[in-house]
């Protein structure tokens, strides 16, 4: 598949060969070419590089007749003297000459001169793009006194470690040049600043690849690919699955096409097959680099390190404490609707710390106003049953009663047990009444064998409610996937692409349903679902609540803090259920 990959790819390059000269398009694409030219370049040159300054390959060959073409023209090469902030265009350029094996003197003179001019290679550049200076001029041989790359990558984006869950695509480039150029695509083993390592790299750009497949993003899983295969990861989950996206992409011709927005607005006009190929070319020439470094025999190859593991339940009780001190206030003040889930989620939470006697004051509350209820029966059913549910374990485990729960409870069992089957999305109320001893463990088994979790993933429903099914389902345990571990898969993939936009939007509610998705559905201490507990805890208050509504009316403010903070508890308490000590 790689070999088939790279080979498709570079024969629709070479067939579009003439699309990379500079001179043969109207000045206002003349930039854009310069650029796609030196981009064919470093493919070029890497290739000859491995095979010691030769071609078995007849495309390639004509890649690099192309690109020497152009560089022998002195209306391109003296631009150099003329135009120093595009230093990196001219200076690439004859990097890839130099590494097949034909320098040019007259050529890297003029580079050598730009760079002693005392601010081709020294006016501000963000980090990717200073190491993409220092690995050119590498490459290009010639002499600088610029600090080493050492020097520049612990400034880098990617050793900072970025939530993925906040970069923008802007973002992933950045990181993925940084893997290249510090590695030398793969030749070399990067220094890592103090503080960061390989399997952290390898984690970041795994979760990135899982988010841009899910997008739809050929040019940045082509990007992330080559940079695991330059740190040396070329027999992993996530590389099958990348490989396999690139193929699927590919079409017949062996183009690939890049994401929408690739071309500026000045750009758009222009014939059907200058856009197919202005479209394409990069996304080719990444795929074409993948291969490239999936074969090249001089590329660092080892096994995949195991991922970092979370730091465990210690940054999780703390702000679960804090929470349910929140709640517990919260619910003696709200009427009584609102109250219960209040109370259910401070159970909740008080349950999964080991302490059931922190909900107990306002579970006590909440009992004696129900039962208080002279004008109308307490509507129990109208409250939800996770929270009705959570309600009656932290009741018992307190020791207290509500009797009109309990009447309640009764009823809903002794309706569930005149049938025979029930929907999937009540599998979790059925549970729920086996743990509160409603049901018999003969007639909860009876009616969970009619419940398919399969028919919670129609596809047409949004993935923040399929997590709130899916979880309700559970009762927030891992389900038993069977033999269908790969639509499971499918589906935690789902809900982690949907937690980005999620957190842009501050829906906090989404954001917590995603993550307890995707904790019952085994990734509670994946990368993405750490990051967004993460984001989740950012969004604490001191004294508790959860969220930042952004307004100033005191009862809008205390609703959301409300809805937010239970979401955010019970999401988190399931995760720290699912964590290891």
């Amino acid at each position: 598949m790689q070999r088939t990959v790279e080979r498709g790819a570079v024969s629709w390059l070479a067939a579009h060969r003439t699309r990379f000269d500079p001179d043969a398009v109207d000045e206002g694409r003349v930039l854009f070419v310069r650029k796609a030219l030196v981009e064919v370049a470093l493919l070029v040159g890497l290739r000859a590089r491995a095979e010691s300054g030769s071609f078995g390959d007849a495309d390639y060959q004509m890649l690099f007749d192309q690109v020497t073409a152009v560089a022998a023209r002195a209306s391109y090469r003296e631009l150099v003297a003329r135009d120093e902030r595009a230093l990196l265009l001219y200076a690439g350029t004859y990097a890839s000459q130099r590494l097949c094996g034909q320098p040019d003197g007259e050529f890297e003179r003029l580079i050598g001169q730009a760079v002693s001019g005392r601010y081709a290679a020294c006016f501000e550049r963000v980090p990717f793009r200073q190491l993409d200076l220092l690995h050119t001029l590498e490459l290009a041989g010639i002499d600088h006194g610029v600090p080493a790359a050492n020097a520049v990558l612990s400034f880098s984006l990617l050793c900072a470690d970025p939530s993925v869950l906040k970069l923008s695509d802007g973002d992933i480039y950045a990181i993925t040049h940084t893997v290249f150029y510090a590695t030398d695509f793969g030749r070399r083993i990067p220094r890592w600043p103090t503080g960061y390592d390989l399997p952290q790299a390898v984690e970041l750009l795994e979760a990135l690849s899982l988010l841009c497949r899910q997008k739809e993003n050929a040019d940045l899983v082509a990007e992330l690919l080559c940079c695991l295969l330059c740190l040396g990861i070329r027999d992993s989950p996530e590389t099958e699955r990348a490989w396999a996206f690139l193929a699927d992409a590919q079409e017949p011709s062996g183009r690939v096409a890049g994401p929408d927005g690739v071309l500026p607005p000045e750009l758009e006009n222009g014939d059907s097959e200058y856009r197919g190929w202005a479209t394409g070319y990069h996304t080719t020439i990444v795929a074409a680099l993948a291969g490239h470094l999936a074969r090249d025999a001089a590329v660092i190859r080892r096994p995949r390190p195991s991922p970092p593991r979370s730091a465990g339940k210690g940054r999780l009780e703390a702000a679960i404490r804090r929470a349910i001190t929140w709640l517990t206030d919260d619910a003696l003040e709200v009427p009584f609707d609102d109250a219960v889930p209040a109370a259910g989620a401070a159970s909740r939470a008080a349950r999964s710390v080991g302490e059931p006697q922190l909900a107990a004051r306002t579970l006590a509350r909440l009992a004696q106003r129900a039962d208080g209820a002279l004008a109308q029966p307490v509507a129990w059913g109208q409250q939800g049953v996770d929270a009705v549910a959570e309600c009656a374990r932290g009741l018992s485990a307190c020791g207290l009663v509500c009797d009109s729960l309990d009447r309640f409870l009764t009823d809903t069992a002794g309706t569930l047990t005149g049938l025979t089957a029930v929907p999937a999305t009540a599998a979790g109320g059925v549970r729920r009444l086996q743990d509160l001893g409603r049901l018999t463990a003969q007639q909860a088994d009876s009616l969970l064998a009619s419940t398919d979790p399969a028919s919670l993933l129609a596809e047409n429903h949004a993935p923040a409610i399929t997590a709130v099914a899916l979880a309700q389902y559970a009762d927030g345990q891992p389900l038993r996937l069977g033999d269908d571990a790969s639509a499971w898969r499918s589906v935690a993939e789902r809900f982690a692409a949907a937690l980005p936009a999620a957190c842009r939007s501050y829906r906090l509610e989404e954001v917590a349903a995603l993550l307890q998705g995707l904790g019952v559905l085994g990734w509670a201490d994946h990368r993405i679902t750490r990051d967004g507990v993460d984001f989740l805890l950012c969004q604490q208050h001191p004294t508790g609540a959860f969220g930042y509504p952004a307004r100033d009316d005191h009862q809008e403010r205390a609703t959301a803090q409300r809805i937010w903070t239970q979401s955010c508890v019970v999401a988190l308490s399931c995760l720290y259920d699912l964590y290891d000590e």
